[in-house]
């Protein structure tokens, strides 16, 4: 959809503007139903970028402009305030109060206010196990809260990536010989268990062994995020990161003590070097 729209605003020598929203309508008209998302802000701008627009617009959603109806928000921001003459939307797209604007309503005013508009098809991408699955942001939450990251890749046409602050925890993993980094997170959490991945900050990148779970061997109630970072020795408290999540390897388990622990960890991390080297990273057991 976005590189249509690129395609066209070259084509016809007009500014290319993306707009997207923050926070999603749900937290603000039912917090109770609100989801984390599977990106932050942050992360969103970041991919938003990559497709060079012109202008990118983030409106913050308030219940002020979500009360506007299909017709203002036509009016009020489509033509008076951006001047647009081509619209770009997906088949399920839904704006106004209620959610009562439909791409029907978009072809349908369009002709009134002098847009057009294109509607481009819903993306289709084959699993892991060869279904063939309509690409959408409910999917990827499905198979990234179910641990089919290898899956979820192939939805969002990138690796589920994780974003967050370096946190202080209880040190367990430096005690047991892998040292981890624990992340800060407001994203949707992955189905607990061990992934093979890569951590990402600054301009390097290193395969990590990323554990998500709540440390049964030590009583743990509390859910976390955690990552032992390969052949990388160095501070990175209090520092944003991204976890990329390439490969489940395996549920989480209690052992019976630290040992038995260790040494699961360091097969873990073998496996997670093997994977690194031999590319292997993004497929399935």
């Amino acid at each position: 959809m976005l590189g249509e729209g690129r395609r066209i605003a070259a084509a016809e020598g007009r500014p290319f503007v993306i707009m997207t929203f923050d926070p999603h309508p749900l937290s603000i008209l039912q917090p109770a139903l609100s989801r984390p998302p599977l990106m932050s802000v942050e992360q969103r701008i970041k991919r938003l970028a990559e497709f060079s627009p012109d202008v990118l617009l983030l409106i913050g959603t308030s219940r002020e402009f979500l009360a506007m109806t299909a017709e203002e928000f036509l009016r009020n921001i489509v033509c008076e305030t951006l001047a647009a003459r081509q619209l770009v939307e997906g088949v399920n797209f839904t704006f106004g109060r209620g959610a009562r604007g439909t791409v029907q309503t978009l072809l349908e005013f369009g002709e009134a206010l002098g847009f057009k508009t294109l509607v481009v098809p819903t993306a289709q991408t084959t699993l892991c196990d060869l279904a063939l699955a309509d690409v959408s942001s409910t999917l990827a939450r499905w198979l990234v809260s179910h641990g089919r990251v290898a899956d979820a890749r192939r939805v969002l046409g990138r690796p589920y990536t994780l974003c967050g602050r370096v946190k202080h925890a209880g040190g367990r993993g430096k005690i047991l010989g892998f040292p981890t980094v624990n992340l800060e997170l407001r994203q949707i959490i992955p189905a607990h268990g061990v992934y093979s991945g890569r951590a990402i900050f600054d301009t390097q990148s290193f395969p990590a062994a990323i554990s998500v779970g709540t440390n049964p061997t030590f009583g743990g109630c509390e859910a976390s995020v955690e990552a032992f970072v390969l052949d990388f020795s160095g501070d990175l408290y209090e520092r944003t990161i991204e976890l990329e999540l390439h490969r489940w390897i395996r549920e989480q388990q209690a052992y019976s003590g630290p040992e038995p622990l260790r040494r699961r960890i360091a097969a873990d991390v073998r496996l997670v070097r093997e994977l690194a080297a031999t590319h292997k990273g993004y497929g399935d057991l």
